[in-house]
């Protein structure tokens, strides 16, 4: 089912959820694809004109209007700086969250996590559960005494799954762009029968997912542009197991039509700030999936969200989409001899398919090349 707030792919007259389909379809066809995300109301938006409210302001205005949009409220909480924003939002304007889900994979990583907090590098994400979403977890209960707590170890769905699904190479035609072991099952929250109770009840249900801080950059022009990336937003893997509830929608609180003030607040705080601090512009010149992910990422957080402690515990973000170091945890683990070799023959037998169409990363394929979609902030007036 298309859901245009999600984003989808256009090939020859069709129109497809998955990226994988579409591109296999531009194989036959011979056709191009189009990504499309709100490209009709992003392409008319004025994103050079500042908006005139405040960063808490405008993420309040968001909260608030999901808030009265749907009936039962459940935000997908990772204790990171995104979702964490959204989880302060409604805190102090007393907005009511009706359920909070954590998925972490400690059953899993428990043998390669090390819960040091000086210890961020990306293979290390898995210690963000007990060093950061626990004791946020315990300062929700304090604060949303009426809010359901859900945590859910997705550890066993994930391995058992690659037992009974990956026997054969095709796996990878049920996914939609990633195929990195950790985004493969991490949302299906339809497979837990506690969870399912809860949807069955036919309620107007959102599950809110904090997809993502503005991907910016500066052209050789020093012109700055605000972007949006399809492999960001198809990490929320949500609705990619949501085959039978009608009445359940995911909505991305940052990456939607109607946040478009959010990201372009964002964006113009980020370009003040860089023509304000001309030495940091070097980590902003071209689009730069890496810089993007280790060093603006970074910045952002304190920047963009004003209740982030730069002393919490935050891994740094995974710089592959196939090949990521959220994974290392599967790829060295022994006795996952026979799941990681079925792992490396999907990926490929996607290669062996859309080979023109794969990125690669220190000569492994680490993902589907991916669609941009630019939007013009202003030239940065201070240029190093």
């Amino acid at each position: 089912m298309i859901d245009p707030n999600l984003g989808f792919y256009t090939c020859n007259g069709q129109n497809f959820v998955s990226k994988i389909d579409a591109l296999l379809h531009s194989k036959v066809t011979g056709k191009p694809v189009d990504w499309i995300f709100h490209d009709e109301e992003f392409s008319r938006y004025p994103w050079h004109i500042e908006p005139e409210a405040g960063l808490d302001d405008l993420y309040d205005a968001r909260a608030r209007q999901l808030r009265e949009k749907y009936d039962y409220v459940i935000l997908s909480f990772s204790g990171g700086s995104d979702s964490n924003n959204i989880l302060e939002s409604f805190i102090r304007q007393g907005l009511h969250i009706d359920e909070i889900v954590t998925n972490h994979f400690t059953s899993a990583t428990t043998a390669t996590t090390v819960l040091n907090p000086s210890i961020r590098a990306s293979w290390n994400f898995a210690a963000e559960h007990q060093l950061q979403a626990v004791p946020r977890l315990r300062y929700i209960r304090d604060n949303l005494p009426k809010t359901v707590i859900t945590e859910l170890d997705v550890s066993s769905i994930v391995l058992d799954r690659m037992r009974t699904a990956f026997d054969d190479v095709d796996w990878v035609l049920s996914r939609n762009d990633h195929l990195s072991v950790g985004q493969l099952f991490r949302y299906n929250y339809f497979h837990f029968s506690e969870m399912r109770k809860k949807l069955d009840k036919n309620r107007n249900t959102v599950v809110i997912v904090g997809i993502d801080k503005p991907r910016c950059y500066i052209d050789q022009e020093s012109n700055f542009y605000t972007t949006f990336i399809d492999g960001i937003a198809n990490m929320t893997t949500i609705n990619d197991f949501n085959n039978e509830y009608t009445n359940v929608r995911t909505e991305l609180f940052y990456w939607s039509k109607d946040a478009m003030p959010i990201a372009c607040k964002q964006a113009h705080v980020i370009k003040r700030w860089l023509e304000a601090n001309p030495k940091s512009q070097s980590a902003w010149k071209g689009l730069n999936i890496s810089r993007s992910r280790l060093i603006q990422e970074r910045l952002m957080r304190s920047l963009l969200y004003s209740n982030w402690d730069n002393n919490w515990f935050q891994a740094n973000k995974s710089t592959s989409f196939w090949q990521t170091e959220f994974d290392t945890w599967f790829h060295n683990r022994t006795d996952l001899a026979r799941e990681q070799e079925l792992w490396r023959k999907g990926v490929e037998y996607m290669c062996s398919m859309l080979g023109d169409q794969i990125m690669y990363k220190d000569g492994l394929p680490s993902g589907l090349k991916q669609f941009i979609k630019p939007y013009l902030i202003g030239q940065i007036k201070t240029v190093v």
